[in-house]
């Protein structure tokens, strides 16, 4: 995968085998052309009204799995220290959401749905139906959760884009220690999840359709770092893309100075990055993850799936540095995404970070979104970013641009 400006490019393979002829098929969508086109090319100026791109809707924040990757109900998840204190779990009121969709029906954004677990969320169809009747696309992200009872609807709806699916294990004993059921018993998560695959794979087949794309998303951690290989040759066949994370998490040197960097930015001292002190990540061997690395690159050859690597990078001396030296940002000095991404936490509000969301710009329950878009704070924020990187940012999935 290549970078452009400091920003994410899909894998040139991808884009050719899937991308490209996605859209030559369909002018439902040609409008990503354009987005796309501004996405690379358009300026980032904090004062300018911009179109917005992507909406994330995390529409909830219950979830039937803990898993240690994650810093919302991992060991230090921010959800978990709520639940603990005895705060109701949030989720998305869905007349709320509706109005936003009608709103910002002319920028023609992109939905990007996750949670919590978002088939936890019972509004999941009509949210696509209301995608699909202003002619708009959407993901979800999903542990697999569910899902059966509710993916035909989905792909029925043409909204449905781009299906992720969390595979971090490759059997099902391996995927319950890294993704622990809410009860901590064994659980089917890695049989529904390898199910969904194959349900979705038999529907376009029989049916002739190229969405929704399946895209596996596999955290490198502790547990899978030699067993990489094995996970995709699971979905080879089946998936049109395997991204690969190398986790984003922070070190407690790291957090201390996020929060003086954050206060002396904006006022106020941010608690969620918490969440992403992770132990998961300690013990992951560099030279074997490069090693399985260079074996997927090899299986992938003539294979439908292509493997993508996030960040983008694939040898041993790169993996080395990005466990061990947090200043590093691999290669992407700058935060693009808070340019063109809205994120909608399920309690309203809207910020401009998908990982860290200790910044509030406004809430969609009692404003309207372009009040909070176009708004004073959102411009605060982008002001404060010029600044540099914030010292959490340079392990944030979203700073490539995703």
């Amino acid at each position: 995968m290549a970078k452009f400006r400091g920003k994410a490019l899909l894998p040139w393979p991808f884009v050719q085998q899937y991308i490209l002829p996605g859209i030559l098929s369909s002018t439902e969508s040609w409008y990503m052309i354009p987005q796309q086109i501004r996405k690379y090319f358009g300026s980032n100026d904090p004062e300018k009204n911009i179109p917005v791109r992507q909406i994330s809707l995390r529409v909830n924040e219950v979830c039937n799995l803990r898993c240690k990757s994650c810093g919302q109900w991992g060991e230090n998840g921010h959800l978990r220290l709520k639940q603990e204190r005895g705060e109701k779990l949030q989720q998305l009121d869905f007349d709320v959401v509706k109005r936003v969709v009608f709103e910002t029906r002319h920028d023609k954004p992109f939905y990007y749905i996750w949670g919590g677990e978002p088939t936890m969320w019972k509004p999941l169809v009509p949210l696509f139906e209301e995608l699909a009747r202003h002619k708009l696309k959407g993901s979800i992200v999903s542990n697999a959760h569910d899902l059966d009872k509710y993916i035909e609807a989905l792909i029925d709806t043409g909204a449905l884009q781009i299906l992720f699916l969390s595979l971090d294990g490759w059997d099902a004993a391996s995927q319950n220690i890294m993704r622990t059921p809410v009860n901590g018993r064994s659980a089917d998560n890695f049989e529904k999840v390898m199910a969904i695959i194959d349900k979705v794979d038999s529907i376009k087949k029989k049916r002739g359709l190229k969405f929704p794309f399946i895209i596996p998303i596999t955290v490198i951690s502790n547990n899978n770092y030699s067993h990489l290989a094995d996970i995709h040759k699971l979905v080879l066949d089946k998936a049109q893309l395997h991204p690969y994370y190398y986790g984003w998490f922070i070190t407690e040197e790291r957090a201390a100075l996020h929060e003086k960097v954050f206060k002396d930015r904006f006022g106020t001292v941010p608690e969620n990055h918490r969440g992403y002190l992770k132990s998961c990540f300690n013990d992951v061997d560099t030279v074997e993850t490069a090693k399985q690395i260079e074996e997927i690159k090899r299986l992938s050859v003539g294979k439908p799936c292509v493997p993508q690597f996030l960040p983008d990078i694939e040898k041993e001396a790169d993996i080395k540095r990005y466990y061990a030296d947090h200043k590093w940002n691999c290669g992407y000095p700058h935060c693009d995404s808070i340019y063109y991404i809205a994120e909608i936490s399920p309690d309203g509000r809207v910020t401009p970070c998908r990982d860290y969301q200790d910044y509030t710009a406004g809430n969609i329950n009692n404003q309207s979104f372009y009040d909070i878009w176009h708004g004073e704070e959102f411009k605060k924020f982008r002001r404060g970013m010029k600044q540099g990187l914030m010292p959490v940012c340079t392990r944030c999935c979203g700073l490539q641009g995703f």
